[in-house]
């Protein structure tokens, strides 16, 4: 049976309600490998009473689950997650509950720079670490190329963020070149290919999503999820996956423009604090969505921390 090896991301919102866990943003800003020791020793030894499969929540990982759902009646597979805080875990793993995101502005990200350049050396720096201290002691793989299978058959699909991609970068290529052949490989990515990324680069417009549904967090699950389905029983390559994605995004149209004003955080803070005056019981979601109707910009992440402080 053929085999294949679907790499997904952890989330930020999780399913646990643990009054008390281990958080990044406790650590302190100290040199990245300081902060990788402090933060293994923090969440080693925290009690793992979830799997991995039942931890993560929202949209992305429902897909993600789904996906893995739609490869298992062809083929064997198997779903690894690429985690800020524990490395790499398979979805059957035991874990802890966790904060901690490769993203920028959130609270518990390993970033402490707005800088692009400083920001992927952090995140690859803090990946190259993090995996190499094996904070579960798993039996499974530690790294990416520890995926790496001589038969022909094994494909693999990567459905992950570009923070995330940033950061395993260097481990997806060095799995890359193990399996010796880069049309086994497919990452579903929107934007331009990162460098020795782009022989596997299946590119995803966000206009997909008037097609297959769903937000732009889920897009590229979706396509990958579309591909799967439509190939069946035949072998996965990245030609076959890129033919598919560009018919589907042929009948897809153009997302619609938002001529949308970009707001200061003492406005935005201003704007919720009125907002939740008039609505008490409102949700960050239906604020954020009234927010852009008004013609006003803000990223979402953005708009959930700011949403927290007011």
């Amino acid at each position: 049976m053929q085999k294949l090896h679907i790499i997904l991301s952890c989330t930020a919102r999780k399913r646990a309600l643990e009054p008390e866990y281990p958080q990044l943003r406790n650590v302190g800003q100290v040199p990245v490998s300081d902060r990788v020791a402090k933060w293994v020793a923090l969440v080693s030894t925290s009690p793992r009473r979830f799997m991995a499969t039942d931890l993560y929540a929202g949209e992305y990982w429902k897909t993600g689950m789904e996906l893995a759902s739609c490869a298992e009646s062809s083929r064997q597979i198997s779903v690894s997650v690429v985690s800020a805080g524990l490395g790499l875990v398979g979805i059957r793993d035991r874990v802890p509950m966790y904060g901690a995101t490769l993203s920028a502005r959130h609270p518990d990200s390993v970033l402490a720079t707005s800088d692009l350049m400083a920001s992927r050396h952090v995140r690859r720096q803090w990946w190259d670490e993090l995996t190499r201290a094996e904070v579960l002691h798993r039996g499974g793989p530690q790294r990416l190329v520890d995926l790496e299978q001589a038969e022909s058959a094994t494909s693999v699909v990567v459905c992950v963020g570009r923070d995330y991609l940033d950061a395993i970068a260097t481990d997806l290529t060095t799995l890359i070149e193990r399996l010796g052949d880069p049309k086994r490989v497919m990452v579903f990515a929107s934007g331009k290919p990162l460098a020795g990324l782009e022989e596997c680069w299946v590119a995803v417009s966000g206009s997909l999503r008037l097609v297959l549904g769903g937000s732009l967090s889920s897009t590229n699950l979706r396509a990958a999820k579309a591909v799967l389905a439509k190939l069946g029983n035949l072998a996965y390559n990245v030609d076959e996956a890129r033919s598919i994605v560009a018919e589907l995004t042929a009948t897809a149209g153009e997302l619609p423009s938002f001529n949308r004003r970009r707001q200061r955080d003492d406005v935005i803070l201003d704007w919720i604090c009125e907002y939740l005056a008039e609505f008490p019981n409102a949700t960050k979601t239906s604020a954020l969505r009234r927010f852009r109707d008004e013609g006003k910009a803000c990223e979402q992440a953005r708009f959930s921390l700011l949403f927290g402080q007011a």
